[in-house]
């Protein structure tokens, strides 16, 4: 009876495992990051904004925090000198896979914007302006970001 006990045991051990969620990677997009200068009467406004893809991503609570969590440890360090910045986050998919993206950057607007968005952290004259969460192109309830500032 015992011969039986374990091998069934290690198949279980096995299936709650896998069960297990892998951990969120986070990847920056850095030829869709960028910083903008806007003119206005002879002073120029700087924006910027970086652009990750979230590997592993599944919507629930714990994985939100995380994304949180990693949006404001990685915010600009000097984001004061910013008139704007934005942190925008991606969920990887097929398409949305830096692999893909640069070979065929087209499907960032055609698809990637639409389908794959997550999150958008907004910060205006280094302060701390809000948090959009999406399903599709619809925004949808988030929970508030904790943060320390």
């Amino acid at each position: 009876m015992k011969a039986y006990f374990k091998p069934f045991l290690i198949i279980i051990a096995g299936f709650i495992f896998s069960c297990k969620q892998k951990p969120l990677e986070f990847i920056k997009l850095d030829q869709f990051s960028k910083i903008d200068t806007m003119p206005d009467n002879g002073k120029p406004y700087y924006y910027k904004k970086d652009v990750y893809i979230v590997k592993n991503y599944k919507d629930n609570l714990q994985n939100e925090r995380a994304v949180d969590s990693f949006a404001y440890k990685n915010r600009a360090k000097d984001l004061a000198n910013y008139t704007g910045y934005t942190i925008v986050m991606y969920k990887h998919s097929d398409k949305t896979d830096i692999d893909n993206l640069k070979i065929n950057p087209k499907d960032f607007d055609n698809y990637t914007f639409d389908n794959d968005m997550l999150y958008i952290y907004d910060w205006g004259g280094g302060t701390w302006s809000g948090k959009m969460k999406f399903k599709g192109r619809e925004t949808v309830e988030a929970q508030e970001m904790i943060r320390e500032d």
